[in-house]
């Protein structure tokens, strides 16, 4: 029984520990959109990875802001990105910079990922000045499907702010992978 209070104590100090408060209010926020995430990563070989969560994306008055969250509420990371570049911070880290989020991440994460489009793409965009091929649209001429980057991108479920679940599917470094964001409608 001593064992078991043992164990349950730890685990619950365990979970305290993870606990973050949310990010304070930052008044120069113009838009902020909010849900769920999940990455899978599958190599050649068969082996999944699976990553999955919460997020905040906030576009701000000087660039653009991610917070991901684990799926019990502990701040994973906060990607931010403004003209002067990217920068990453993550519990019990050093604050990591880059001329771009996706340096930054292709540098942490070993493959490039297309986090540089996720501020058109939360719009129901393709990303500018990047070239786009097999762009669908669907029956009211929003954008419903397009490549970029060699990455397949779907935008379902549109909503006042944009598209409500955007999936990403792509091949990187010999990886199979696949991102999903599923945001909260607006009000």
């Amino acid at each position: 029984m001593g064992r078991l209070r043992w164990l349950l104590l730890t685990l619950i100090l365990g979970l305290v520990g993870c606990a973050t408060s949310p990010p304070e209010p930052d008044v120069s926020v113009v838009q902020e959109r909010q849900g769920r995430f999940s990455v899978q990563s599958k190599q050649a070989m068969g082996q999944t990875e699976a990553v999955q969560g919460s997020f905040v994306w906030r576009r701000m008055v000087t660039g653009w802001q991610l917070d991901l969250n684990s799926p019990l509420g502990a701040t994973l990371a906060r990607l931010t990105v403004t003209d002067a570049g990217a920068t990453l911070q993550q519990p019990d880290e050093p604050l990591r910079r880059a001329q771009s989020a996706q340096t930054l991440l292709a540098d942490v994460l070993g493959a490039a990922v297309p986090v540089d489009a996720l501020e058109d793409w939360v719009d129901g965009r393709v990303q500018a000045n990047v070239p786009v091929t097999n762009i669908e649209r669907d029956e009211l001429g929003r954008i419903a499907s397009f490549n970029q980057s060699g990455w397949r991108v779907r935008f379902t479920r549109y909503d006042a702010s944009g598209p409500g679940r955007i999936d990403v599917t792509g091949r990187q470094q010999g990886r199979d992978i696949d991102l999903r964001l599923v945001l909260e409608q607006s009000a």
